[in-house]
């Protein structure tokens, strides 16, 4: 049985479509999902959504497009799509994310006011309809100028909304437990997978791990977050050429199964 508190993320198997990300969801009974706008909307938006309903599957997170900073005049386009998607959450539920916003050559402190001033309509309406919204700093320069927790934290500050803590993306950072445990209520989602340190025989994957086939404490990562008062769901999100090499129904079904124990242990150690 799937731990109540774990959720997969739909980059699990990000290059599949939804009906079939909906078949290894039934086959796994999976109850808690992440989904993308993108693969809702290919699949049928009012669709997608009877789909998660008959099979009352929660959803934790809801990834949608972010802003190009460099770019004000697109600015009300992607503001509509993202108050779209925070509409959605008010039916399937949800936190709304997205990633801060490539680099354009100014400073990290103009790029984020260019972010706040951008994002600040939408901050405001998903406090109106109840619904969080972050960012999640990624170490992936094209979609993201902050690449640290620590730093997507000051943004998230800075811009009055939420941050994904996500260990696939932070587990190289200096205190990041610590980092973790600061961020507190401003955690909208924590989301997991492990990974490979690398060594001069096997460089870094560029990616991540099934949990238990890399070198991360993730245990520790989740305990960080409960002692931070997080009281959410963890959600599992794999991706990379480890992944992809083994297939993703494969590391999902593996992941899910590790997954489901090391919420067991990392909760039981808090009980």
């Amino acid at each position: 049985m799937i731990h109540p508190r774990l959720s997969i993320s739909h980059m699990c198997t990000y290059p599949w479509a939804f009906a079939d990300e909906l078949a290894i969801w039934d086959e796994l009974d999976v109850r808690r999902v992440g989904v993308s706008t993108a693969k809702l909307d290919a699949y049928g938006r009012e669709r997608a959504v009877a789909a998660l309903q008959e099979r009352s599957i929660g959803v934790t997170t809801i990834t949608t497009g972010n802003f190009d900073l460099s770019t004000p005049a697109s600015w009300p386009v992607t503001r509509d799509r993202v108050m779209d998607a925070i509409d959605l959450a008010t039916v399937i539920g949800g936190c709304v994310y997205t990633t801060p916003g490539r680099r354009d050559g100014r400073s990290f402190d103009e790029l984020t006011a260019s972010l706040s001033e951008a994002i600040a309509p939408c901050a405001r309406y998903g406090k109106e309809r109840g619904i969080r919204l972050a960012i999640e700093p990624s170490l992936r320069t094209d979609v993201s100028f902050a690449h640290r927790l620590a730093d997507g934290l000051d943004v998230a500050i800075q811009a009055n909304i939420d941050v994904i803590a996500d260990l696939g993306n932070c587990w190289m950072e200096r205190d990041y437990e610590d980092t973790v445990r600061r961020a507190g209520p401003r955690i909208a989602m924590v989301q997991f997978a492990d990974a490979v340190f690398g060594s001069p025989g096997m460089p870094p994957p560029g990616g991540r791990a099934v949990p238990g086939d890399g070198d991360l404490p993730i245990v520790r990562f989740i305990q960080a977050a409960l002692k931070s008062g997080y009281t959410g769901p963890f959600e599992l999100e794999m991706v990379g050429p480890l992944i992809e090499s083994e297939g993703h129904g494969p590391a999902l079904r593996r992941g899910v199964e590790r997954a489901n124990r090391v919420l067991e242990e990392a909760l039981e150690s808090q009980s």
